[in-house]
């Protein structure tokens, strides 16, 4: 299990919310639009935004945890001879938390929720002595049995908005993509934070 669970860190949804949407806004307005001329352009290359976006996500996914939930990859296909698929549950199960876990592992939830799907190059838990090797995975968002995990399914659409900004942020892509997903996830952590969601207010006081 995480070290951090180990040691009993507890970390309240409010503070979760209120740091990562802090981290948010301060990128949100380092992102502008590159110049128009080919000799001089000031702005954030897309490499350094991708950099620092990786950097929140990561350690925001690990906070995650907190309120249980849990980031899984399924590797499949890899060509490496000594891959079976496992008979009694078709993939081959890694996580960076030590969890002895496979999947739809009865002990968590199951949802369908995803981060990612594709091929990528990395290593799988076949042969981990190995160079990392381009194969099929797909990235599982799943949620424990033992806590409510009402946040933690709150917290899943900011996270995946974080995670499509950092898919946005390629060589030569367009930054409105970058931020139109910060956005988006910072819109939903004010829902979180405050009292009641916006459009609720606004309902209430509409009357």
């Amino acid at each position: 299990m995480l070290r951090f669970l180990q040691k009993g860190f507890v970390m309240s949804i409010d503070k979760y919310c209120i740091t990562l949407r802090n981290e948010l806004l301060s990128h949100i307005t380092g992102i502008k639009n590159s110049g128009f001329s080919l000799f001089w352009d000031n702005t954030t290359p897309n490499y350094v935004t991708r950099g620092k976006l990786e950097r929140v996500y990561e350690e925001y996914l690990r906070q995650a945890a907190c309120f249980g939930l849990f980031l899984v990859t399924r590797h499949s296909n890899c060509p490496h001879a000594s891959h079976t698929q496992n008979k009694d549950h078709d993939y081959i199960i890694s996580n960076d938390y030590g969890l002895n876990i496979f999947y739809n592992d009865p002990d968590y939830i199951w949802s369908g929720d995803q981060m990612y799907q594709g091929k990528r190059t990395c290593h799988c838990p076949c042969s981990p002595d190995q160079n990392p090797i381009e194969h099929w995975v797909i990235e599982d968002v799943i949620y424990s049995k033992n806590i409510d995990t009402t946040n933690a399914k709150k917290i899943y659409p900011i996270l995946s908005d974080i995670y499509a900004a950092i898919e946005q942020s390629g060589d030569k892509q367009p930054r409105s993509g970058i931020r139109e997903n910060l956005l988006r996830a910072v819109l939903q952590l004010n829902d979180l934070i405050l009292p009641v969601p916006v459009e609720d207010h606004i309902k209430k006081v509409s009357l």
